[in-house]
């Protein structure tokens, strides 16, 4: 389904990485840490207090998640277009 198709209930039901997923699968762009955390701050509606307290523990579940990959820019992008 797509991202903006999808309700904020919806999207509060998925995990952060799994939005992440959905971002750089329909964007077709990578993206460093900060960029794509922050879109789904704007998704979810979260304040900005969140940034800061959130932002290691999100960048720590991409690295450890095989989907995506970190690329030499610092961007992420998924590993099935790395191929």
């Amino acid at each position: 389904m797509s991202l903006k198709k999808m309700k904020k209930e919806e999207l509060e039901l998925l995990s952060n990485k799994d939005i992440a997923y959905l971002i750089l699968e329909e964007s077709k762009r990578k993206l460093n840490t900060a960029d794509l955390f922050k879109k789904i701050m704007k998704l979810l509606d979260l304040p900005e207090s969140t940034f800061e307290s959130k932002i290691a523990d999100f960048y720590t579940a991409l690295a450890t998640d095989k989907r995506f990959i970190l690329l030499d820019n610092g961007k992420w992008d998924l590993r099935t277009n790395q191929s």
